[in-house]
């Protein structure tokens, strides 16, 4: 008898028996796994496996929204389609969907270049507007919080200075839920108004200011730190208007140590002609990277004066939306500029570079200057000088020849995001040249300062906690370890396969 006549029969009954086995529970798993998945997708459900639950509201969020009984209009500068498709921005996006769920928050996502219409009827609360930013109103009352606000990073830097993300962390839901709380409650943040040096004030000098302070949530109020032990913990910001004279060394002390948890600080230092040194104020200065002339800017081409007065001229908002700077509180202001509007200055002093600007810790950035043209050699010549006004300085100089700079800001990571805004007049915003058409740039870049230092912090700090996201990396120091990784992760899964088709062709024909 032929028994192999008789057994590939069997053998062949026996394959085709455990094929259609095969098949038939392939087929049982699409039929589950189908309606699974479309189900899932109608009833929007997701499964955050995440150890930091990176896309889910905290308890905290979800008590406080439950609880929410005023209405907020949440607008959100960007399509949440096109923030859909950036796999980095997915905590974001699914966190920002669970918000607008919720009954009380009118959420409102756009395009800016689409929908200009809107995008310019927030501009008029006095905000200057990126992609990816969020604004939130709740009856006459708003706040901005920036885009860049959501995520922090750390990084480290190679010795070829090449830069790696070791690890990044969600912080978007605590500024948003401290947003909404913000608005919803109308607190007020303090601004503070420095006195005791022969400033000028709230009451006599700024009240059409304060005014628009007030319709920004600022509750503007007057301090003297020689009888203070501390700055208020509600201040949101101090300003210095115009002083005679220097702080003292007390006072100079409770600002450093204000400015080490992360506070901000406006210095509106007008040229004062008495022969003042301001040791102290230079001294805030200097540690941010900005140092100050003891001048009076003078224009000299008649062209730029405004109504023959030469210090009163036309001045150029420096763009500070590259790359390079973390903050941009000038381009809107430039935009206006490039469309026919005017900025001019009056009465200022000058600031440059410190020398310690080039500190990495430090971003130090220029906001108004002189207005500039280029000469033969490529480089920006101006035509107005910086008068010796006030100097104590024997060996003082007329600054001529270049830009001068009227208007600087800093920041400072090392002092936990403290903020410096420098500016050389500090008449542009009192009561007789606020409401002035040529004043109008200044005023608006005063403003949207204020924004870039208090909006970018939380009034309402809710608790809660940053959501780590882990970056793994692998560091590769050698070609043998890269030939030896490339065979473990590319070599090794194809032998793999390989042998398994192998395998099944043998049992398929055997």
């Amino acid at each position: 008898m032929d028994t192999n006549t008789n057994q590939k029969p069997f053998k062949n009954l026996k394959n085709r028996k455990f094929t259609a086995y095969a098949m038939l529970l392939a087929v049982l798993a699409l039929a589950v796994a189908i309606p699974i998945n479309l189900l899932a997708s109608r009833l929007n459900v997701i499964w955050d496996m995440t150890p930091a639950k990176l896309y889910e509201l905290s308890d905290t969020t979800k008590n406080y929204l439950q609880n929410l009984d005023k209405q907020v209009d949440f607008y959100f500068l960007m399509d949440m389609d096109y923030l859909s498709t950036d796999n980095d921005s997915m905590a974001l996006y699914y966190t920002l969907k669970q918000y607008s769920e919720y009954e009380n928050i009118n959420f409102v996502d756009f395009d800016p270049d689409k929908n200009p219409a809107l995008t310019n009827e927030l501009k008029e609360k006095g905000y200057s507007l990126s992609v990816g930013d969020m604004v939130f109103c709740c009856e006459d009352r708003s706040k901005h919080v920036l885009g860049t606000n959501m995520y922090q990073y750390d990084v480290s830097y190679d010795d070829n200075d090449n830069r790696t993300i070791e690890a990044a962390y969600f912080t978007g839901e605590n500024y948003i839920t401290g947003a909404i709380s913000a608005v919803a409650s109308g607190k007020e943040a303090s601004v503070y108004f420095l006195t005791g040096h022969g400033e000028k004030t709230i009451s006599s000098d700024y009240t059409t200011f304060n005014s628009n302070m007030k319709n920004r949530n600022y509750n503007a109020q007057e301090l003297n730190l020689s009888l203070e032990k501390a700055i208020p913990e509600d201040t949101a910001m101090l300003i210095l208007a115009a002083p005679k004279s220097d702080l003292s060394n007390d006072e100079t002390r409770l600002i450093n140590d204000y400015l080490d948890n992360g506070g901000n600080i406006c210095f509106l230092m007008s040229p004062n002609k008495e022969k003042v040194k301001y040791k102290n104020i230079e001294s805030i200065m200097n540690d941010f990277g900005i140092a100050m002339d003891y001048d009076i800017v003078k224009e000299t081409d008649s062209a730029r004066y405004v109504n023959g007065d030469p210090y009163t001229y036309q001045v150029s908002i420096v763009r500070n939306d590259s790359e390079s700077y973390s903050v941009d509180l000038t381009s809107e202001l430039a935009d206006m500029t490039d469309n026919g509007y005017f900025a001019f200055m009056s009465d200022s002093r000058s600031f440059y570079n410190y020398p310690n600007s080039d500190d990495y810790s430090l971003e130090v950035g220029s906001l108004l200057q002189t207005v500039s043209t280029t000469d033969e050699y490529g480089d920006s010549v101006s035509t107005a000088v910086g008068e010796i006004y006030g100097a104590t300085d024997p060996l003082a100089e007329e600054i001529t020849g270049y830009p001068l700079d009227l208007a600087m800001y800093s920041t400072s990571t090392l002092r936990n995001g403290a903020k410096v805004l420098a500016m050389g007049n500090a008449e542009f915003i009192d009561d007789v040249n606020v409401s002035q058409d040529y004043m109008i740039i200044p005023v608006y870049l005063m403003l949207s300062s204020m924004s870039w230092m208090h909006d970018s912090d939380l009034v309402l700090d809710m608790g809660i906690a940053d959501k780590e996201r882990d970056y793994d990396s692998m560091n590769i120091n050698s070609e043998s370890a890269a030939n030896t990784t490339m065979i473990i992760f590319i070599a090794v899964p194809i032998v793999i396969g390989l042998i398994g088709a192998g395998v099944w062709l043998k049992r398929r024909y055997s």
